[in-house]
């Protein structure tokens, strides 16, 4: 990877819609912190897409030539103003490439985490492929070994992280580059949003040996509990699917807190740090009223230089937690009290390696050259036969179109004669008794024209002629009088039932067959 000697880091996390910036330099020990910005990107990163970052992201050579990259330039000019590609290159454009480097760390679910019981004395390369050969029993997606790094756990197990997504933003950055002077910016590091909190706490505080910490993140759309014992990582629990808007959420923290220590048989813990938009919603009291023995506070840098923050941003610092603790990482990778976990893609690392041409490169530049002349004009040769073969496919379009509308037509009329003989059909079924049916009804509708309130749901018939009537009343008082505009009618039930928070009545009536006349037949 190309050196960060000197550079400043740029610190990322992006949380849903959140995206967070913290920009940090280090001279001599001291560790800087210069400024922290926030933006919201326009849609959700979309992540699970195959991502060619050999050939689309950095290609060999590309940084050694400045060659501007006019099709995502182009395209970028054409977005809205408000898309991901901006609200980026809006954090982004005030810096120069060559002068920082970025770190940045990913979330469930574009990575996880699985626990073996040791390294089995295996280091490097060698106990990566042991992992990815646990991991291919398991899982039916098989990271590669660039996807994988570890660590030791505080109990002496291997705390496993596994990247499966997570490579987004590399792309927005070669969509902007076009605007940042041509170039994609070093990136120094890929790592675990969690492993960026541990850092934070692990390098800002001092533990005892048994002494047990909680790091409580609550994120836009996540919140985790993270467990340290003795400066370690002890246990991670459950990751809760609720943000910081969540109505219940302090109150679900607090009981999983509660049961993770049963769970873990923690006798007592000694600090809750308070991390991620914790401040915004003063999870602090909210604790110190469950918990009021407890040490509880936001986590605080005391080892980080922050004067040329605003006041108000070095109060509300554990909001960047993530990005500054990614960033941090690169700056202290050597340290004891990091956590040096790098998921960045060896494709990465190598586009970024600075290298110079020699007499074999500009001879590979001179053939490239000729093959792209040759190449062009085969695509001539192609590209006139694939025309006369257009014109041949146009002509046999338009035939298959002109037979398209015949069989349309005649479709169209083989279902016009069967609604034809559904309507005979219909029509056979009507005509015998139809003047009953009318009878009825305009009896029906000259009896009721006084009455309101009632309604007729349904009226059948039985093959002996006698007709039963369902429907529902608002008033009980009406239904005799809707009985007695048929004579010799047989009221059979009332029900009362409940619609609507409205108390009605259900009636059912019998009438008997009519004669041609209108009135029952004996």
């Amino acid at each position: 990877m190309a050196s960060i000697k000197g550079r400043k880091i740029l610190g990322l996390f992006v949380d849903g819609l959140d995206v967070k910036l913290a920009r940090m330099s280090m001279k001599g020990k001291r560790v800087t912190v210069h400024e922290l910005k926030s933006a919201t990107f326009a849609k959700k990163l979309e992540e699970r897409k195959p991502v060619d970052v050999a050939a689309g992201v950095f290609e060999e050579g590309s940084d050694a030539f400045n060659l501007p990259f006019g099709g995502a330039t182009e395209q970028i000019l054409e977005k809205e103003s408000e898309d991901n590609n901006s609200v980026l290159l809006g954090l982004l454009a005030q810096y120069r490439p060559g002068k920082y480097a970025i770190a940045y760390s990913i979330s469930e679910p574009a990575i996880y985490y699985h626990f073996l019981e040791s390294d089995n004395g295996l280091k490097g390369r060698k106990l990566k492929e042991r992992i990815v050969e646990e991991l291919r029993n398991l899982r039916s997606f098989q990271p590669s070994i660039d996807a994988i790094d570890s660590l030791l756990t505080e109990d002496g197990n291997l705390l496993c992280v596994v990247r499966e997504d997570g490579l987004t933003l590399i792309n927005y950055l070669e969509n902007i580059k076009g605007f940042i002077g041509n170039r994609v910016p070093t990136i120094a590091s890929i790592d675990s949003s969690d492993i960026a909190l541990m850092n934070m706490v692990r390098l800002n505080y001092d533990f005892e040996p048994t002494e047990v910490c909680v790091i409580v993140y609550v994120g836009v759309e996540f919140t985790r509990l993270i467990f340290i014992r003795g400066g370690e990582f002890f246990q991670f629990a459950p990751i809760l699917s609720e943000g910081y808007d969540s109505p219940s959420l302090q109150n679900t923290v607090y009981s999983r807190l509660l049961l993770e220590q049963d769970n873990l048989a923690i006798p007592r813990i000694s600090k809750i740090i308070l991390a991620g938009e914790c401040h915004r919603i003063g999870f602090k009291d909210f604790l110190l009223q469950q918990l009021p023995d407890h040490d509880v506070d936001y986590l605080l840098a005391s080892r980080l230089d922050l004067t040329p923050l605003p006041v108000e941003q070095q109060a509300a610092l554990s909001e960047y937690a993530v990005p500054i603790g990614a960033a941090w990482k690169v700056f202290e990778a050597a340290n004891p009290r990091v956590y040096n976990v790098n998921l960045l893609p060896d494709s990465v690392r190598e586009g970024q390696r600075v290298f110079k041409l020699s007499w074999h490169g500009y001879l590979l530049l001179a053939l490239i050259f000729l093959s792209t002349l040759f190449f062009t004009l085969q695509i001539q040769d192609k590209s006139r036969e694939l025309s006369e073969r257009q014109d041949v496919l146009t002509l046999k379009n338009s035939q298959i179109a002109e037979n398209t509308t015949l069989m349309n037509s005649i479709g169209a009329l083989q279902e016009q004669i069967g609604r034809y003989q559904s309507s005979l059909a219909l029509y056979d079924t009507l005509v015998p008794g139809a003047d009953r049916w009318s009878r009825m009804l305009t009896q029906l509708s000259h009896g009721v024209e006084d009455l309101n309130s009632i309604w007729l749901t349904d009226m059948s018939a039985t093959e002996a002629g006698l007709i039963t009537m369902n429907g529902f009343t608002v008033y009980r008082t009406r239904i005799p009088r809707l009985s007695t505009l048929f004579e010799s009618s047989l009221l059979k039930e009332v029900l009362v039932q409940e619609i609507r928070s409205q108390t009605v009545y259900k009636y059912k009536i019998e009438v008997p067959a009519l004669s041609s006349d209108g009135n029952p037949t004996n």
